[in-house]
């Protein structure tokens, strides 16, 4: 038997995050790139579970108040607040839905549960089960995105490609020009156009001896032609790598630069500008918190969602903070009930202006985000 909160339950958890929203969750404002002539309603609303042992995270949202992503370790979609499960083909035990186009073809990973491979599928409401994209395959390169016009990118096995209505049209190789040790590591996103996001890594010696570790972006443009390496905000060294946030549709491109170290990490967001020839745009830090990881990026809206965290030696002495900027404007922090309890993740904002996210590990959408984003 699926289990999933009531719907009195939800109401009620609902209740207490839109009155942690404060006064602005009461102002029934217009929200800013909306559809003319609708109402925002600021709310921060709890979505259902499948259950409450596995991991639930949305991913990305849709139109209509869809968000997808996974719940209780499998792929979930949702409608409004309410749940409802990805059917899976045997041997597949759990997974997660990715992204979502304007049309609601649903991508995104299935895990088998006896062994590290997996698969990407697409679905849509309505399907019996998932259609495969791939065979299976193990290794990390599990990433997927897919654009209004059906075109999905992600990894085949370990050849970065694309597909179109389930067959594949093109391979994805590295930058001309880059070291012979470079390999193409994730594919994470497609915007409308075509541009392909996806990230690329290198591990070799110099000629002096030194061990160079690189890692930077790439996008594929739309159309064909070479890949695009991008300038990265530093020195390359082991313990730096990049997470990419996504790729809007006039090609700008949001990452975070992480430096590791035990127990925590330096994390700061970054954006490139298409034709990606300058050096990328560091972002501000979030008030009160030393890190800015940049998690989501709006298709045409040029709004930035995130989680800013402050690490000491192993430890955060500071709960994390869901963070909302338009552009380069200031960073700001999402409602939560109880600031200095509560932790916040935003993962995905739309340009109708909800952000998708978890506090405390609950998953919840933030609607008429930038209304209820504040400065600490």
């Amino acid at each position: 038997m699926r289990k999933t909160m009531s719907a009195a339950g939800a109401a009620v958890v609902a209740a207490g995050l839109i009155a942690a929203a404060g006064p602005a969750a009461a102002s029934g404002a217009a929200a800013t790139g909306a559809t003319a002539g609708a109402v925002c309603k600021p709310a921060v609303k709890a979505l259902e579970e499948l259950g409450t042992t596995g991991r639930t995270r949305p991913y990305a949202l849709g139109t209509a108040d869809r968000t997808v992503g996974t719940s209780n370790d499998v792929p979930a979609f949702w409608e409004g607040a309410r749940v409802f499960r990805v059917p899976l083909p045997t041997g597949w035990a759990k997974g997660s839905v990715r992204a979502i186009n304007a049309k609601g073809l649903m991508v995104g990973v299935l895990d088998r549960a006896n062994d590290q491979e997996h698969v990407l599928f697409s679905y849509r409401k309505g399907d019996r089960q998932v259609t495969l994209l791939t065979a299976p395959a193990q290794g990390l390169y599990a990433g997927i995105g897919v654009n209004d016009a059906g075109r999905v990118a992600g990894f085949d096995g370990l050849t970065p490609r694309e597909w179109q209505d389930g067959r594949p049209v093109r391979e994805l190789p590295v930058p001309p020009g880059v070291h012979p040790a470079t390999r193409i590591q994730q594919v994470t996103g497609i915007n409308k156009r075509g541009d392909v996001l996806g990230l690329a890594n290198a591990y070799y010696s110099d000629d002096s001896g030194n061990e160079i570790w690189e890692t930077y972006p790439v996008v594929w443009p739309a159309g064909g032609g070479p890949a695009k390496a991008l300038a990265t905000s530093g020195v390359p060294y082991i313990s730096r790598s990049n997470t990419l946030a996504g790729i809007d549709d006039r090609g700008v491109v949001a990452a975070t630069d992480v430096d590791g170290y035990h127990g925590g990490s330096h994390e700061r967001g970054f954006v490139w500008k298409a034709p990606y020839t300058a050096a990328p745009t560091a972002l501000a830090k979030l008030s009160g918190r030393d890190e800015l990881e940049v998690t989501g990026i709006s298709p045409t809206t040029n709004r930035l969602v995130g989680t800013a965290r402050t690490y000491l030696d192993v430890s955060q002495p500071h709960a994390a903070v869901p963070t909302f900027q338009t552009g380069g404007g200031p960073v700001r922090a999402l409602p939560v009930p109880r600031r200095d309890i509560d932790e916040g993740q935003a993962f995905a904002v739309s340009d109708d202006d909800r952000v998708a996210g978890t506090v405390s590990g609950k998953p919840v959408v933030w609607t008429c985000a930038s209304k209820q984003a504040y400065t600490p």
